[in-house]
């Protein structure tokens, strides 16, 4: 919250650069993962593409990029309420540069291993959950509909749950369509 000049408080919804990386404090560079929510178009695109690029980018095993998305999702959800919520208070109910909910999200997706499978699956894990957590189909759009700091996370969860359902479902019809294939052919 900010004041005004007559002392009352105002909500600071002046959500671009132009809130210097040292006006965050520390709940702003939380809940803008490092400030990568105060990028001017599609923070939440651009914080889960940066998410998951550790994903293929660091030349580990699988094992430990997985141990490691483990790890950040924890955190993410350990440090979410009070940087939603202080976040909030200071900007609104869900503003666009409060990311760590994305953040939460792409790394919950990390944890499984579809995304290991090839780079397809890696590009399919981040498009489906931008697809989702952009479109809010049942029952996101009942959760984004509310205004409570959990709900800000919520979204991005269930977003995160349906992209691995969809993405499981998919490798099943890939097993089943490899199998109809090789069938075939022998």
């Amino acid at each position: 919250m900010l004041s005004s000049t007559d002392g009352s408080s105002v909500v600071d919804n002046a959500a671009t650069p132009a809130v210097r990386w040292t006006q965050l404090g520390l709940a702003g560079q939380l809940a803008t993962v490092g400030g990568i929510g105060l990028l001017p178009l599609a923070p939440g695109s651009w914080c889960s593409l940066i998410v998951a690029l550790p994903a293929v980018l660091f030349p580990l095993s699988q094992d430990a990029v997985r141990i490691g998305y483990l790890a950040a999702s924890l955190v993410f959800a350990i440090v979410s309420p009070y940087a939603v919520r202080t976040s909030q208070q200071r900007w609104g109910n869900d503003p666009s540069h409060v990311v760590i909910d994305e953040a939460l999200g792409m790394s919950m997706i990390l944890i499984l291993p579809y995304a290991y499978l090839g780079w397809w699956w890696w590009a399919g894990s981040v498009a489906l959950f931008r697809l989702f957590d952009i479109r809010k189909p049942w029952p996101m759009n009942v959760i984004n509909a509310r205004t409570e700091w959990w709900a800000v996370m919520a979204d991005d969860v269930v977003a995160a749950l349906t992209t691995a359902l969809v993405l499981h479902l998919g490798l099943i019809g890939q097993t089943v369509l490899a199998t109809i294939v090789l069938g075939m052919r022998h």
